[in-house]
């Protein structure tokens, strides 16, 4: 027997079996148990999302002899025939869209059915019928025998006359809820012994835009490529998608203004063949998730991308995620015209990087100094102007000096090891949603993001140890100790010591800890270093000086 495809061989025979549609199968179910069956219908809606199987279980249900509770019996004549029946007629518009073809169907249709009650006509994608055809099938959808159900399918109902769109009751099919195909991706799989990741049956929910048959097809596809488990790796392979760690990557270049590392992402991406107007679509709707978690705090059912999105989310502010989608939709618009759309969507980014994060600090404060030397016919800037414009760099750039070297690291380590204890790690872990409030906290929304997706995994009154999955968030938390310690005392009432490490280094460090628990090693806690964190520091003229030049400033 020839291979059947998943989609064909789970197509649901009964109104039970349909994911999504809730409204329409009621409607008509209740029709059909009430013997109050329509003549005519019309379905429009997105491509799989069950047109014509319904209307297929229609045109059982509506010739079963027998039905018990509103479903078929299954054990009659009509039910046992049903995929073979002549009384139900399947007609594809597109390849019958001819007036020729519905006047046959015309002189045809006044013939009783062969065994069943009905005799029901499915016609699919009805909108590609020419305008005689149209014309031809109007008297008789408007006044057919009694023993014939007319059933229209389309996806563009804008294409269906109205004169013809008003002889049929209406059901409008909408794109199925991501978790309701995850539940039927979940089903088959276990049906059929498929081993696939939980992320990746979110990921082809997703890809499939709402439509079942594609999602299924996806999943047939899958298991073609990798009939061991498959993951969102193999998802990415097979749908020529881009990863969501390379995305984040990507716009973690373009907030660099690292133009190096974007013009290798593109030839990357052009060398391996990918569509770049699917990406551009990507991106659009990956920047869209990261609005509706900076706003509602809303994300997606996928954890690897849930984590990219948060760290999008502490690179960018909204106004320029804003502006970076309405860049996307104009070169969006561009690509469909361009024979050279990688080279001018690269260009495009790069100029927006440098538009958006090229020397933001150094620029600003050059233009501000130059414009009062314009205004000042002798060139002189007052040195308090000086000071303030000197003082306002040293504030935006003081977060992000490092502040302890690496003993004082290890000695938080330590110390936080040294002085453990449980009740203390339960409490921080009860607490530590209050980090939540301070997102948008003008002070100390960046410290915040890093933490919120920080785990605590030793604390004690003193120290508390954080573990994230990206080694860069530990290196920033630890680059900016004396802020988050500042933080931390607002948020629990105690001077508190943090250090961050990556998942794979706590791993290695709790390790090491219980061999050294068990040979009998004892932590003791340590004093800190006391570290000199800038030596023979410039002053602040002489600084201002090397970043602008000396011959746009004079002093009175």
């Amino acid at each position: 027997m020839s291979y059947l495809a998943l989609y064909r061989k789970y197509r649901p025979v009964d109104f039970d079996n349909v994911y999504g549609q809730e409204e329409v199968v009621t409607v008509i179910k209740n029709a059909i148990n009430n013997n109050m069956v329509s003549h005519a219908y019309l379905f429009c809606g997105p491509r799989g999302t069950g047109k014509t199987t319904i209307a297929k279980i229609i045109a059982r249900m509506v010739n079963c002899e027998n039905l018990i509770d509103g479903k078929p019996c299954g054990k009659c004549y009509n039910c046992i025939n049903f995929l073979n029946s002549n009384d139900i007629v399947e007609i594809d518009a597109a390849s019958n869209n001819g007036v020729d073809e519905i006047r046959e169907l015309r002189d045809k249709i006044n013939l009783v059915p062969s065994n069943a009650k009905y005799k029901v006509y499915i016609i699919d994608e009805v909108h590609m019928l020419t305008t005689q055809a149209f014309n031809a099938l109007l008297k008789t959808l408007e006044e057919p025998p009694a023993h014939v159900i007319f059933i229209l399918a389309t996806t563009e109902p804008h294409k269906i006359p109205l004169t013809i769109a008003s002889r049929c009751q209406k059901f409008r099919f909408t794109k199925i809820n991501s978790k309701k195909i995850v539940d039927r991706l979940r089903e088959i799989a276990k049906l059929e012994n498929i081993a696939i990741d939980e992320d990746a049956l979110y990921e082809i929910a997703r890809i499939s835009d709402g439509g079942m048959r594609d999602a299924i097809n996806f999943l047939d596809q899958l298991v073609a490529y990798d009939n061991k488990v498959i993951t969102l790796d193999d998802i990415y392979k097979v749908n020529g998608s881009v990863s969501y760690n390379d995305i984040y990557l990507l716009l973690k270049s373009i907030a660099d203004n690292n133009k190096v590392e974007i013009i290798r992402f593109f030839d990357t991406f052009d060398s391996s063949g990918k569509d770049i107007n699917k990406f551009a679509s990507e991106l659009t709707l990956f920047l869209k998730d990261v609005i509706l978690y900076s706003n509602a705090k809303l994300l997606s059912d996928i954890d690897i991308k849930n984590e990219n999105i948060v760290l999008v989310n502490n690179l960018y502010d909204s106004k320029t995620i804003y502006e970076l989608i309405e860049k996307l939709n104009e070169i969006q618009n561009f690509l469909r015209t361009s024979t050279h759309g990688c080279i001018l969507f690269m260009t495009a980014i790069l100029k927006f990087s440098d538009n958006y994060f090229g020397n933001l600090i150094d620029d600003n404060l050059e233009k501000k100094v130059v414009d009062n030397a314009t205004k000042n016919e002798n060139k002189i800037i007052s040195q308090e102007i000086i000071e303030t414009n000197i003082n306002k760099v040293d504030n935006e750039n003081e977060q992000i000096k490092s502040e302890v070297n690496i003993e004082n690291i290890n000695i938080r380590i330590n110390n936080a090891l040294a002085t453990a204890n449980k009740d203390s790690l339960r409490k921080i872990k009860e607490q530590w949603s209050l980090i939540d409030d301070y997102l948008y906290d003008d002070a100390y929304s960046v410290v915040a993001g890093l933490l919120k997706d920080s785990i605590p995994v030793v604390a004690s009154e003193k120290y508390i140890i954080v573990s994230n999955s990206l080694e860069s968030v530990a290196n920033r938390i630890n680059d900016n100790f004396s802020l988050i310690d500042e933080f931390l005392l607002k948020i629990f009432k105690n001077k508190i010591f943090i250090v961050g490490m990556s998942s794979d280094n706590w791993n290695v460090e709790k390790n090491k800890y219980i061999s050294n628990i068990k040979n009998g090693v004892k932590y003791i806690e340590k004093d800190f270093i006391n570290t000199d964190k800038i030596e023979n520091k410039k002053s602040s003229v002489d600084e201002l000086i090397d970043l602008m030049g000396e011959n746009i400033i004079e002093y009175k």
